[in-house]
């Protein structure tokens, strides 16, 4: 017999006593499931977090090639490359994705280990995991993502003509 039949025979037998039954694993699966509930929450505003950080990094990419027009014009007029031009962008954003992401995951990780251990003193058993392999994953798909917001505007400044750049001011 399982556990709610054994629970509702229970009642029906000691149903003039006024019995109530539970059964706990029910009771546990419920309350996992608001705690899980609420974790794919947490989840997805950092997600949302992280997408519109990236997002905003390509803005300030393509705003910084209309701002540097001239630095631009001057560096393709001392002989730099297209490419070198593009590298330099990407090589600037990758600085700031690569700090972010760095302060980010120390932050969190430093964040997250004194809560657990917070907690911990109430919950005997409980031990702090990070999960290396989901946290290395997120942190190269961002860095992934930043790159391919950031090279758009990159090839853009490469395409931007010496003559063209130094002439407006």
């Amino acid at each position: 017999m399982d556990a709610s039949a054994a629970a509702k025979s229970l009642e029906k037998d000691f149903a003039q006593n006024g019995l109530q039954t539970q059964v706990t694993a029910q009771i546990i699966r419920d309350n996992d499931a608001t705690r899980r509930t609420v974790f794919v929450l947490l989840r997805g505003f950092m997600g949302l977090g992280l997408v519109v950080g990236i997002a905003a990094l390509g803005v300030i990419a393509a705003r910084s090639v209309v701002e540097r027009l001239q630095q631009i014009g001057m560096m393709r007029a001392l002989g730099f490359q297209k490419g070198q031009v593009r590298l330099a962008f990407l090589i600037e954003s990758s600085f700031i994705t690569l700090l972010g992401k760095g302060i980010g995951v120390i932050l969190g990780l430093g964040f997250s280990g004194t809560l657990i251990d917070n907690i911990s003193q109430n919950i005997p058993g409980l031990e702090y995991r990070v999960p290396w392999g989901v946290l290395l994953l997120v942190v190269l798909v961002g860095y992934s993502a930043s790159l391919l917001t950031t090279f758009v505007p990159a090839r853009r400044a490469s395409s931007v003509y010496p003559a063209e750049a130094l002439r407006y001011e």
